[in-house]
């Protein structure tokens, strides 16, 4: 008898003991525990204005990301410096998978290097891309000249103003200024559309495009004169590329989304996942690629790293050797 009222003590002790500890170790699991992601609706901030081919295909993209996480992605442009803007901006956002940004990948891996900023390349995890630009030198349909060649005369004589929304652009205008005897005055832009509307109302004579103007060549409002990519371009097969026009420059660049770096890792395995299958959707793949003009290139994540940190090495090597004004 003795014997089994002791057991039961210790049966109640235990019982208790148990009681007690429970909700602290529930409590502890709990906070150890990856948070539900997501469970609140994400924001897209687009380095450009609406209406561009970067703000199109962003809208596309935050559309199909809300039917693969289940979630609302909301758009905000957020222009200026091509990108540079959106960048700072999404440089001081949390690492929480809930903001992410688009800007051509020169926001990130270039201008760092060419100006002061308040961000670096490393700040920011990179999770894929859209598309390939398509970067051109365009004039308008009415311009004066409708060639390198013709452009070129005109300039000399005349001079020339040239618009663009990434500062990183002007290096190669003030190669050609420097080679070819002309006076270039810079007039920043804030997107793609500022771009051609200020080409087709007579405000600027040539500028940069990344694929816009793809739109405006077939009634003939904008002109290509030749491709900055290291190739020809697909719309414009007829045009020289800059390299073969004797310029040591050309050179590949996309539409990236990044996030503030830091994002946990199961959360950034799955938002890249969910920007990849995004992007690649048949629906931002047609627009980007029948509509636009834009070759629907998707990186992984450590494609797209490894481009941008190797594109930032060449900047830092290309400012090393011949500092930049």
């Amino acid at each position: 008898m003795t014997k089994l009222l002791t057991t039961r003590r210790t049966l109640v002790r235990l019982l208790t003991a148990l009681t007690l500890w429970l909700p602290g170790a529930l409590a502890q699991a709990d906070a150890a525990s990856p948070p539900l992601w997501p469970d609140k609706p994400l924001d897209l901030l687009v380095g450009f204005s609406p209406g561009g081919g970067a703000d199109t295909l962003a809208r596309l993209v935050a559309r199909q990301l809300s039917v693969e996480l289940g979630q609302p992605v909301t758009v905000r442009n957020i222009a200026g410096g091509g990108g540079i803007v959106m960048a700072t901006t999404l440089r001081h956002a949390e690492p929480d998978g809930y903001t992410i940004g688009l800007a051509a990948n020169s926001a990130f891996d270039g201008m760092p290097t060419i100006t002061p900023l308040r961000y670096q390349t490393d700040d920011f995890d990179y999770l894929t891309t859209v598309s390939q630009l398509q970067n051109a030198l365009i004039t308008s349909g009415n311009a004066p000249f409708a060639n390198w060649e013709e452009m070129v005369a005109y300039g000399r004589e005349h001079g020339l103003s040239y618009g663009s929304p990434s500062p990183i652009t002007r290096d190669v205008l003030n190669l050609v200024a420097e080679r070819e005897g002309i006076r270039i005055r810079f007039i920043p832009m804030r997107g793609g559309m500022d771009v051609i509307n200020s080409l087709i109302g007579g405000h600027i004579d040539i500028a940069w495009s990344a694929g816009i103007h793809q739109a405006f060549l077939r009634d003939g409002k904008i002109r290509v004169l030749a491709s900055l990519n290291a190739e020809r371009l697909r719309a414009s097969p007829g045009k020289p590329a800059i390299q073969e026009l004797g310029y040591p420059m050309g050179y590949s660049s996309y539409f990236v989304l990044a996030a503030p770096t830091g994002l946990p890792g199961e959360i950034k395995h799955r938002l890249s996942a969910a920007l990849i299958k995004a992007s690649q959707s048949p629906r931002v793949a047609q627009l980007a690629e029948q509509r636009m003009g834009f070759p629907n290139v998707v990186m992984t994540p450590e494609q797209i790293t490894r481009f941008i940190h190797q594109t930032a090495a060449d900047y830092r090597r290309q400012a090393a050797s011949a500092p930049l004004n």
